[in-house]
């Protein structure tokens, strides 16, 4: 990473990955569904095509050669799938960075590809009360990630450039949707994955956010010096 700090507006956070601890149980999902009709995908393509991608993509890609009435069926067993969680782990030290971005008076806001059924789960998951200043769902956009719209909305409505938004994303398709819109990115995710971010577009790759910090309105990432300062 540059030395030289950066100038942010605002932050927006993905859901999936880098504020819950879901992947386990979205890989559980499509896996169950996936050997149901007889489908093979490789690892990296489970980390390229379907991970950050909203299910209603998924499914048509994934499972294109199925009746569109099967393929809604699907799509919203998905969705009773998320609803159905009692609660997700969340991510080391995501809540702790968002307690201070509030007191810091740092706005953010969440762009995630689930629907609002599992964002209200998440939103009972944490122990901040609806911190977020603007909330983008995947039935908000009419292209979901890769495509660069639903960040752009988000940008749009907490009223900043998206030039001066920092992302942080856990996957490779979120990575490439944030970075598209002109934004900065930070990838969340496992050693191993952190080159296939990266070569999306992410600057850096941190596990979790136990060594992301504050000090004043600078960001410090990995414990380094300032990354970023905040107007």
């Amino acid at each position: 990473m540059s030395n030289t700090p950066k100038h942010f507006d605002a932050i927006l956070f993905d859901m999936d990955g880098v504020i819950i601890d879901s992947k386990e149980q979205v890989e559980s999902f499509w896996y169950e569904k996936m050997e149901i009709y007889g489908i093979e995908i490789d690892k990296k393509y489970l980390e390229t095509s379907v991970h950050g991608r909203p299910a209603r993509n998924i499914i048509d890609e994934l499972f294109s050669d199925l009746p569109i009435k099967e393929r809604e069926k699907l799509d919203k067993e998905c969705t009773e799938y998320d609803a159905s969680q009692d609660s997700f782990s969340i991510v080391p030290g995501v809540e702790a960075l968002m307690e201070q971005l509030i007191k810091k008076d740092i706005i953010f806001g969440l762009v995630t590809s689930a629907l609002p059924p599992k964002v209200e789960k998440m939103l009972d998951s944490i122990s901040l009360t609806t911190p977020f200043q603007t909330i983008v769902t995947a039935d908000l956009v009419k292209n979901g990630k890769p495509d660069p719209e639903c960040y752009l909305l988000g940008a749009e409505q907490l009223d900043v450039p998206a030039e001066n938004v920092l992302v942080f994303e856990d996957s490779v398709s979120g990575v490439k949707s944030a970075s598209r819109a002109g934004a900065t990115v930070i990838g969340v995710n496992e050693s191993h994955i952190a080159p296939m971010l990266t070569e999306a577009g992410a600057l850096d790759v941190i596990g979790d956010f136990t060594d992301t910090s504050l000090t004043g309105k600078r960001i410090h990432i990995k414990n380094n010096s300032p990354f970023g300062i905040f107007s």
